[in-house]
């Protein structure tokens, strides 16, 4: 009542890790250690270089039946500082149930020009983010990086990963 939203970012990621007190009797501390929380929370420090919120990993694309209940958009596959394997990252734009058919519509767009993308049909996805409605940092990079391969296409080795040198 009257005060400002709060705004935050989240990453979300599965997978084992370790969870408890670790420490000794003078510095005892509750953590959370393993692979699955640094990646969780690179991707919420991604949400910044995307302008984005809500950042869920392939895993939990896939693993959740997140499609069913969210209108998610692929941004891309990311190798997160200190990784060399990348992971296909989702926007969560929202609840299906309460996003708009635009909102739906356009997500499901970007996420054709990026799957386009990492398929190597570079000026497939320049075509299809022609009538993308917005604009905003995920599509122009994605675009700048079209244009860039459409004129010196990457090697045949080139898997659609960006390595990331920074943590955000």
């Amino acid at each position: 009542a009257g005060l400002p939203a709060l705004r935050c970012r989240v990453g979300i990621h599965c997978g084992s890790v370790l969870v408890g007190n670790y420490g000794c009797d003078e510095k005892m501390d509750f953590t959370i250690i393993g692979d699955p929380v640094n990646l969780a929370s690179r991707l919420e420090n991604l949400n910044k270089k995307f302008e984005t919120t809500v950042l869920i990993s392939d895993e939990i694309f896939c693993s959740m039946g997140v499609a069913e209940d969210f209108v998610t958009r692929l941004l891309g596959r990311v190798a997160v500082k200190g990784k060399t394997l990348g992971v296909e990252v989702y926007e969560v734009v929202g609840l299906r149930a309460q996003v708009t058919v635009e909102a739906a519509e356009a997500a499901a767009l970007y996420s054709k020009a990026a799957r386009a993308f990492l398929e190597r049909r570079f000026e497939l996805s320049l075509e299809l983010l022609k009538g993308y409605p917005s604009t905003g940092m995920a599509v122009t990079e994605l675009r700048s990086a079209c244009q860039r391969y459409v004129q010196k296409p990457p090697p045949e080795t080139w898997d659609g990963v960006e390595v990331l040198r920074d943590k955000f």
